[in-house]
């Protein structure tokens, strides 16, 4: 329940949604309705009767059309249903479909799971970047990735953070940010930094320390479960639009 609050749906949101997209299709009664959502989001189970309420719900709103067939309900998508549903593409699909291909790429660095996503041509859309934020915790995308560089060097500069994130996600968070987890890090005593030079203080070297390797093994598993989850749902719900 959690990730469909993350992703700006409640459970009813995402029912309605599933109820105006297939009934568009064809006509659907209540029992199809149910499984299909079940399907869609296994574990995120729903009842028969919110279901069918639901339906009713959006027949009153003049969403969908009801037919009866031997004491059986079907309903169908209504012109007021199909712009409701082309209002939900406007707004969600684009979005959706630009924040994958960055959890795709962030998802095979962690894992290495399935195939390998295509290079990033083009860094996530800014109008994207505040909702990538709300779906994933940007502070354990950031604490992963000095963890990942400080495990397979002696030292490293901190910007390279940045640099690496460009390059192999096609997103990046801004460098005062950055920052501010670093100094955080090293107050929690999971990296150590020091200036490259320390007159001029411009240039940041940090290393992870024991301590630092050993948290990073939960930060990974947290940020694997995170990518995960919100992937999958997004995928379900471009099955929506497509």
């Amino acid at each position: 329940m959690e990730t469909m609050k993350r992703i700006g749906f409640s459970v009813g949101d995402t029912v309605k949604l599933l109820w105006l997209h297939l009934a568009s299709q064809e006509q659907m009664n209540p029992k199809e309705l149910h499984d299909a959502y079940e399907s869609l989001f296994p574990g995120r189970n729903v009842s028969y009767d919110y279901v069918a309420r639901l339906a009713k719900q959006l027949e009153v709103e003049g969403s969908l059309s009801m037919n009866q067939e031997q004491h059986r309900k079907y309903y169908s998508t209504t012109s007021n249903g199909l712009k409701q549903l082309k209002q939900y593409e406007d707004l969600y699909y684009g979005q959706f479909r630009e924040i994958i291909k960055v959890l795709d790429r962030l998802y095979y660095y962690l894992t290495k799971n399935g195939e390998k996503p295509e290079f990033a041509e083009y860094q996530l859309p800014n109008e994207f970047r505040k909702y990538f934020a709300k779906l994933i915790s940007v502070k354990d995308i950031m604490r992963h990735m000095i963890f990942s560089l400080g495990l397979t060097r002696t030292e490293f500069y901190i910007a390279e953070v940045n640099e690496q994130m460009h390059m192999l996600f096609g997103w990046t968070s801004s460098n005062g940010y950055l920052y501010e987890i670093a100094r955080e890090m090293e107050a929690e005593g999971t990296i150590i930094g020091r200036w490259k030079d320390p007159e001029r203080r411009t240039v940041r070297l940090v290393r992870v320390t024991d301590e630092g390797a050993e948290f990073s093994k939960r930060i990974a598993n947290d940020l694997t479960a995170q990518v995960g989850d919100v992937r999958r749902y997004l995928k379900s719900f471009i099955k929506f639009f497509d």
